[in-house]
């Protein structure tokens, strides 16, 4: 819900690009230290309390967000979500617990299926109460959707034990042993990197974009990711299964960053077209290339890190995954920030190429997943 509002909030208390990329990427540098750690102590003491623990400060980073009227609690209330990011790492680790490798790409589509059905209409609502209400009702509301979240999960989720004969490790909050033990593993967790490096870039500057050169609103931004949400939901909730039968998930790997790529290169040039009245639709057909692209590469790279890592090590894995992907979003918005205070479009042009180039660099694509020989670049 904080999406289309983020931005634009820490604007008005005169934050520079730089500045608004670094409370952007504040959560992300927590999750990057912590959701390995919260992966590895689910496998021990199992995935439940660590995903109350998680919801908890998810609830509590959008209450202070609520309440900030400045820049030191609009960062503190990114620092105390970034403590509970790893609840997404969680749930996909409960998702493999109960799947055999065979079932785990539709599996991995269906969790993020899930987890896009809150992205379909959240930012549309927070875009919407940030332009009628104020940035401190969507920190509120988005508070209690958290508060309620985790009381259906302390109702509804079944306990589940810890595997018999799970590996007891050392409490190091920062472990990247896994990375060593599975080289495989290692290449695709980079890979993953790139992939939200992208989607970070477009996050953290696209609502200063749209009202630079469309003086579009945070509703404009809400209803684009939510649309964008739902293409990534239908994608992943039907599609994949039916694409994971007929394309290897190499190439689907590769398409799928392909398709990124041009959405994210043709998205600042929107203002271009010459009917303004058609920008919006406009808008929606780049976002169109981007949503499929994302759908197809985030579970597809989830689904083939936990083929290649042993059962009692998920939790520890996607932790690392979730990792990843603060990475991304932390070098992003910082990147993006200051290049779109130089130039609007050239994050944007950035990120396309990059992912454009992670797409040929991936090797050997018909084989990924299927042998322990598997090679990325």
């Amino acid at each position: 819900m904080i999406i289309p509002d983020i931005q634009l909030h820490a604007e008005r208390h005169g934050a520079p690009g730089w500045l608004i990329g670094a409370i952007l990427a504040s959560t992300f540098a927590v999750q990057l230290l912590i959701s390995p750690f919260w992966g590895r102590v689910s496998d021990r003491v199992g995935r439940k309390p660590i995903l109350l623990i998680c919801s908890g400060f998810s609830a509590l980073g959008m209450l202070v967000y609520g309440l900030s009227h400045g820049i030191l609690l609009l960062i503190l209330s990114r620092l105390l979500s970034g403590l509970g990011g790893a609840n997404v790492a969680i749930a996909q680790a409960i998702v493999a617990d109960g799947t055999t490798p065979e079932e785990r790409t539709t599996s991995m589509g269906k969790i993020g299926a899930a987890i896009t059905t809150g992205l379909i209409g959240g930012p549309v609502i927070g875009g919407f109460i940030g332009a009628g209400l104020g940035s401190q009702w969507v920190g509120f509301i988005a508070a209690a959707s958290s508060g309620l979240g985790l009381v259906l999960i302390w109702l509804t989720l079944p306990k589940i034990e810890p595997k018999a004969g799970e590996r007891q490790t050392k409490n190091m909050l920062f472990d990247l042993r896994l990375l060593r033990s599975f080289p495989q593993v290692r290449a695709l967790v980079i890979v993953s990197c790139v992939a939200w490096f992208a989607l970070a870039t477009l996050e953290g500057t696209f609502g200063r974009l749209i009202k630079a050169t469309l003086n579009f609103s945070q509703w404009h931004f809400g209803v684009v990711f939510g649309y964008e949400s739902l293409i990534g939901f239908l994608v992943q909730a039907y599609f994949i299964a039916w694409l994971s039968k007929r394309v290897k998930d190499g190439p689907m790997i590769r398409g799928a960053y392909l398709l990124q790529g041009i959405g994210l290169g043709l998205t600042p040039f929107t203002y271009l077209f010459p009917i303004p009245s058609l920008w919006f639709a406009v808008l929606l057909g780049c976002s169109l290339f981007y949503a499929v692209g994302q759908g197809l590469a985030s579970p597809t790279i989830n689904s083939l890190c936990s083929k290649l890592t042993p059962e009692d090590r998920q939790g520890e894995l996607f932790g690392l995954l979730q990792g990843a992907r603060s990475i991304g979003f932390i070098v992003g918005p910082l990147i993006g920030g200051a290049m779109f205070d130089w130039w609007a479009a050239s994050p944007y042009l950035l990120a396309g190429c990059v992912c454009a180039l992670a797409a040929f660099l991936v090797k050997s694509p018909g084989e990924l997943g299927s042998t322990a020989q598997t090679d990325l670049a």
